[in-house]
């Protein structure tokens, strides 16, 4: 816990026990969870967390630079705190997401025609190994 609020400190977040518990929870979590599924895994822990609390520590988190938004599902939006450039699969079938290592092109240029480019995301669609196996 100490590190989650360590995290928040740094980036100028008064740690309330709900924000670290939330970021906690983040920082182990490698299935790139959902507003509703960060709430469902903490309501027993926090048994007063609203989901206006977690969306709102969600935002604030992302508008820090704590967590990333990635939005997959089109308007269902999904966290992570992995730093650096990676792709994410999505298994179209059992709708898991997975991290894999992808080198960032060494052109790929932070200015585009005059634009400004911030971030990139890349997102492969099919079917993962497991549901090909069963």
């Amino acid at each position: 816990m100490n590190n989650a609020k360590r995290i928040l400190e740094d980036n100028g977040i008064s740690p309330s026990l709900q924000r670290v518990i939330i970021l906690r929870h983040l920082l182990v979590q490698y299935n790139h969870p959902s507003s509703e599924e960060v709430y469902q895994a903490l309501i027993q822990e926090i048994p007063t967390l609203s989901k206006t609390t977690i969306y709102n520590t969600l935002k604030l988190f992302s508008q820090k630079g704590i967590i990333k938004q990635i939005a997959i599902y089109g308007n269902e939006l999904h966290y992570e705190t992995q730093p650096g450039f990676h792709a994410h699969f999505l298994c179209e079938k059992c709708g898991k997401i997975f991290d894999f290592d992808q080198p960032e092109e060494a052109d790929f240029a932070k200015e585009f025609e005059g634009h400004l480019i911030k971030s990139k995301e890349v997102i492969y669609k099919g079917i993962c190994r497991d549901c090909r196996e069963n």
